[in-house]
């Protein structure tokens, strides 16, 4: 899951910010360095399905892809969550008559699964359209739109059996050929789709979208009738099911984007095949979802789904939630969550979810007009950061610290792998860097999308900085149009460092290492390159055996820590209110999961 932008307009600058004695007071007072990491749990939730088991292949290769001994296909029906985290508490166990579930949302930039990049845009894309696959809460495979599915001993070749029956919002049918079309879109080098990397393992791909071969047909995914799709992918890929689970592998209805271009996603064009349809877009006011009567599988429970927009909800969504606007909120900033424990009744409904991700600073490595061109100065920054200070005083504890990139769930994970010294090691890799106690330190600017909880951590991050190493760094805060404009201008241009996060879009390293961090991918622009890290990690990827994959990714950690492309501070735990009334709804630990998401959620009696 890409950054969690939030479009937005104008600049604001910040360059003081908070008072600066009430920001210390924030601080404790202490800003030496203590690092030290949590513990991701996963959690579940409940979904009704019409579908029927995978093949035997499926579950095999999903076992190779999570690092588990490969399971039987049987005996599944459907995607079966045990015990959802949260449950009704009220009423008398009935229904309520009218099941509407209001979700603060921001506005998405985009509702076309093949541009789909963030979560606020990726929870309504997912509850328009059906994936081949989805995932259970054991990390298993079960069928979708496609019904079954074969996978050769080499692990290379995929036959999808697409399921006869689900129709779209306009009565087509749906055809392995829809599928066909929207992989070849997303990698067409002119729709400039930042998630078109997720479809480079399908052989062809990456030659397709760098430009380097121009034939769509060169990649290697056809429907050869209406119900069978064949895939053949660049090498065994383990966890290519779970590609095939995400927003970029989704169908996209060609004869819409033919007739109304980039308007084929508006309210009265768009055309989905998933569990709820859009009713209304008004932008920047509100997205409304309708249940799809027609829907193929079992239908939700919802009739009806409507995401207030705000510009950002983790200062509005509290306020908006005790004023009865919003049924759930799980946008809860700094300046809320002490209010929130401490009142009797909102108390009783928080709830703590993991979440597998990690915030960041991410740093230009290829800017040599600037210091953080030289790892040493990296380093310098991260062993001068207080990570404990950062999550427990001034994000008042709603995260865990992160002392190294990827989050525990994910295959690599290594906390041994954290640069350690403290503030000590920092003076001296500071001053191999070339500026001993700051002296000659030409500056450097650190922006970031408009967030409250970015907000915070910058000017935390800039008073440790000074204090620890003597240097001054100059914030900037941007709207969020304007940060993803600037975001997209940095394959070109230079910076120097920024804010952002990443979260599993499945539970699998690959989601990690080459796609973000390798030379040939690099998604944060970050210009780190280094051979050894690129040549471990294709080893990795490519190892079926878990115990060796999980040894080879905790070796690239290592590397990528030294190299310090990105200066990770804490993994992106939840925290949510939810009404007593609200039954089933579950975060989740990855976004495959997001599937399905309000397809498990009822409104009790109250």
């Amino acid at each position: 899951m890409q950054r969690d932008i939030q479009p937005g307009a104008g600049r604001t600058r910040l360059d003081s910010g908070l008072d600066r004695r009430r920001f210390l007071q924030i601080l404790g007072g202490s800003l030496g360095v203590s690092v030290v990491g949590g513990l991701l749990a996963a959690c579940g939730g409940s979904s009704p399905s019409g579908t029927q088991a995978a093949s035997t292949a499926a579950s095999t290769a999903s076992g190779a892809a999570s690092g588990t001994s490969s399971t039987s296909g049987a005996g599944t029906s459907g995607l079966a969550y045990a015990n959802p985290t949260v449950a009704a508490t009220v009423g008398n166990g009935k229904l309520a008559a009218a099941q509407e579930l209001r979700y603060p949302n921001t506005e998405p930039p985009h509702l076309d699964p093949n541009l789909m990049s963030g979560r606020h845009e990726i929870l309504v894309g997912m509850a328009l359209f059906d994936p081949l696959v989805a995932f259970d809460s054991n990390g298993q495979p079960v069928p979708l739109l496609a019904e079954s599915w074969d996978v050769s001993t080499d692990g290379t070749q995929y036959t999808f059996h697409v399921r006869s029956g689900p129709k779209w919002s306009d009565g087509k049918a749906v055809t392995a050929h829809d599928f066909e079309y929207s992989w070849k879109r997303a990698l067409t080098p002119s729709l400039a789709s930042d998630y078109a990397s997720a479809l480079y393992p399908i052989k062809g791909g990456l030659d397709f979208n760098s430009g380097k071969n121009t034939d769509p047909n060169s990649v290697q995914v056809s429907a050869t009738d209406d119900q069978t799709l064949k895939v053949t992918t660049e090498h065994a890929a383990p966890y290519f099911l779970h590609l095939c689970s995400t927003w970029t592998y989704l169908p996209v209805p060609k004869w819409a984007v033919d007739k109304s271009g980039d308007k084929w996603v508006e309210a009265g064009n768009i055309v989905t095949c998933g569990q709820f349809t859009l009713q209304t877009w008004q932008h920047d006011q509100q997205i409304v979802l309708l249940r799809n009567e027609n829907y193929w599988g079992t239908k939700p429970t919802l009739t009806k789904l409507t995401f207030p927009i705000s510009a950002d909800p983790f200062t509005t969504s509290v306020k908006d939630y005790e004023a009865n606007a919003i049924d759930i909120t799980d946008e809860i900033g700094p300046a809320d969550i002490t209010r929130v424990k401490s009142d009797a009744t909102y108390s009783q409904q928080l709830h703590h979810f993991a979440w597998s991700g990690t915030a960041f600073v991410a740093f230009d490595c290829g800017n040599t007009a600037s210091p953080v061109s030289k790892p040493e100065f990296r380093q310098a920054l991260y062993l001068a950061t207080d990570l404990q200070s950062l999550t427990t005083n001034v994000l008042k504890g709603l995260y865990d610290p992160a002392p190294t990139v990827t989050p525990p769930d994910i295959l690599g994970y290594s906390p041994s792998a954290a640069p350690t010294g403290g503030v000590a090691a920092a003076k001296q890799k500071l001053a191999a860097a070339g500026y001993p106690d700051g002296k000659g330190f030409p500056g450097m600017k650190l922006v970031w999308p408009a967030d409250a909880r970015y907000d915070l951590v910058a000017q935390a991050l800039q008073q440790m900085w000074k204090t620890n190493l003597g240097i001054d760094i100059t914030l900037q805060r941007m709207e969020s149009k304007e940060f993803n404009a600037a975001f997209n201008s940095w394959t070109k241009t230079h910076f120097e460092a920024y804010i952002s996060r990443w979260g599993s879009d499945y539970s699998d390293p690959y989601n990690w290492y080459p796609i973000l961090w390798t030379t040939s991918q690099d998604f944060f622009r970050t210009r780190w390159h280094n051979s050894d890290f690129d040549t471990q990690v294709q080893t990795a990827d490519r190892e079926l055996d878990p115990a060796k994959r999980k040894a080879d990714y905790e070796k690239a950690e290592t590397m990528l820590m030294a190299g310090m492309p990105v200066l990770p501070f804490y993994h992106l735990d939840v925290n949510a209110m939810i009404r007593p009334y609200v039954d089933g709804f579950t975060e989740v630990v990855s976004a495959t999961q997001w599937w399905g998401l309000f397809g498990r959620v009822r409104i009790m009696e109250h």
